[in-house]
């Protein structure tokens, strides 16, 4: 099965299911050749989304307060202000540029790839949740 197909199912994104096979199957669970989940991924990813389990679907924000510019003027030097408190760079929406300063503390998506973590400015996350609700009413 197609994940495209099991996130219609559901009411969620292809990407979505993609993320949530990336973290919850293994290697048997998916056909690289063919790009299309086994029976046991589907079930695997059924059991999940049927657990109502909210931490699968819920993106996950934390605080962080700027520092400095970076030399892209898509990203922003931050501090991370929970632990373990480090230095973070956070991509920042071009609408956006002009108000961050330093000290200002707001709100990151962490996004998880492999072992690496990525963050982005919470508004970019909030502009695609409403893009893909719009998409949802017109395919509806």
């Amino acid at each position: 099965m197609k994940q495209s197909e099991l996130a219609k199912k559901y009411g969620i994104t292809p990407q979505k299911v993609g993320q949530i096979r990336k973290k919850h199957c293994n290697e048997s669970d998916f056909c690289e050749t063919t790009k299309e989940l086994t029976p046991e991924g589907v079930k695997k990813i059924q059991d999940l989304l049927e657990e109502n389990d909210d931490s699968v679907l819920q993106p996950k924000f934390v605080r962080v307060q700027a520092l400095s510019p970076t030399p892209n003027d898509n990203f922003y030097y931050c501090k991370l202000l929970e632990k373990p408190v480090r230095k973070v760079r956070v991509a920042i929406p071009a609408t956006h540029r002009g108000s961050i300063r330093p000290n200002l503390v707001f709100k990151a998506q962490v996004i998880e790839k492999g072992d690496e973590k990525f963050y982005r400015h919470e508004i970019i996350y909030k502009r695609e949740f409403d893009r893909q609700e719009r998409i949802k009413k017109v395919y509806s």
